[in-house]
């Protein structure tokens, strides 16, 4: 979904460095290696302004 998100919206992945907190998580998941956390699900719903769950 983030993945989906950043492409509608014209951003890149840098983008998500400040909310995520790293170069390399925001990379792990948005290649499917890394699950998103309840925390960074609540910091991407607020980035994005779209509800939680949709991360989960």
């Amino acid at each position: 979904m983030a993945a989906f998100l950043l492409e509608q919206r014209g951003l890149a992945p840098k983008d998500l460095w400040p909310v995520i907190g790293s170069k390399s998580r925001v990379s792990e998941i948005l290649a499917g290696r890394r699950s998103i956390s309840k925390g960074q699900a609540k910091k991407l719903a607020e980035f994005f302004r779209v509800r939680a769950d949709l991360f989960i």
